[in-house]
């Protein structure tokens, strides 16, 4: 069926998905980038419909984008305090998505002057949004990760540096945060790159084919480069070929994980984290009373 008159297409190139009769506007956005420091961050295509739209339908047109997830609003929650919202990825539908959620938000603000101060997930997972300076910040719930010694020695075999330390949150469809010591593994990695010393994580070979069968958990690969609580920096990789992406170029969940754990570890309760994907990110965070501010 073709479209009606008031479908709205924002993107540079009409795909032939926009004729259905559910959509009413599409747009992309992207989050977390940073010029001055040569990061592209991620971007998300955002498609609001109307009622009728089907979960395999929306699989369908998130097949067929080339942004890392595809953000799904309800024209008539838009506009209420509680919207629900769904993401998916080029195979399969996201659990959480922070990249995703802050670009819908961004969106929202930019084009309507308004969004909802929280979306709901398909697991009933909140995600607050705080608008400052027209520009959205999520909060989130923090997930403590507790110490794995059985993680460690999962995923000694998967990676090319040498473990320091590994923390889990969740058995299964988890996080786990893989600790990395610079001093050990300037001495280990001198094989793979000789700048190292510079960047230790952009070094780091994975090998996803075994990761995807020995761990079900999404992985955080996290290296500490800077523990003062006035300029902390911290640089992490986010990995999840179990769900269809072997790695995120720009991961604003990971930060519910990472944000306990430093402050466990050193005492920050904020930190710029710098996603050493290909196509880099920059996040920066807060955390208080267990949530955990991402902007």
């Amino acid at each position: 069926m073709q479209a009606k008159d008031n479908t709205l297409c924002l993107t540079k190139r009409k795909p032939k998905w926009l004729t259905l009769r559910f959509i009413k506007l599409t747009s992309t956005e992207s989050v977390f980038y940073s010029p001055a420091n040569n990061l592209k961050g991620s971007s998300a295509l955002i498609v609001i419909y109307k009622i009728g739209l089907t979960s395999k339908t929306m699989q369908y047109i998130a097949s067929q984008s080339n942004h890392p997830a595809t953000v799904f609003l309800n024209q008539n929650e838009i506009t209420k305090r509680h919207c629900n919202i769904r993401w998916f990825n080029q195979t399969s539908e996201i659990k959480r998505c922070g990249h995703g959620t802050l670009a819908a938000a961004n969106f929202l603000i930019k084009y309507f002057g308004y969004c909802p101060e929280v979306f709901t997930s398909m697991s009933h997972e909140r995600f607050t949004i705080r608008v400052k300076k027209q520009r959205a910040q999520l909060l989130l719930k923090s997930i403590e990760p507790k110490k794995s010694e059985l993680a460690k020695g999962e995923l000694q075999s998967v990676f090319s540096l040498a473990i320091k330390a590994a923390y889990s949150a969740g058995e299964n469809n988890g996080y786990t945060v893989v600790l990395f010591n610079e001093e050990f593994n300037k001495e280990f990695s001198k094989e793979f790159s000789k700048d190292v010393e510079k960047d230790d994580l952009k070094s780091l070979h994975v090998d996803f084919k075994a990761l995807s069968k020995l761990h079900k958990n999404a992985v955080i690969a996290l290296s500490i480069k800077n523990k003062d609580k006035k300029n902390a920096i911290a640089h992490f990789r986010y990995f999840a070929p179990q769900f269809g992406v072997n790695e995120d170029s720009a991961t604003g969940s990971a930060i519910s994980v990472i944000a306990p754990l430093l402050f466990r570890l050193h005492g920050l309760n904020k930190a710029k984290l710098i996603q050493q994907s290909n196509n880099g990110a920059l996040l920066s965070y807060e955390l208080n009373n267990a949530k955990v501010v991402i902007y």
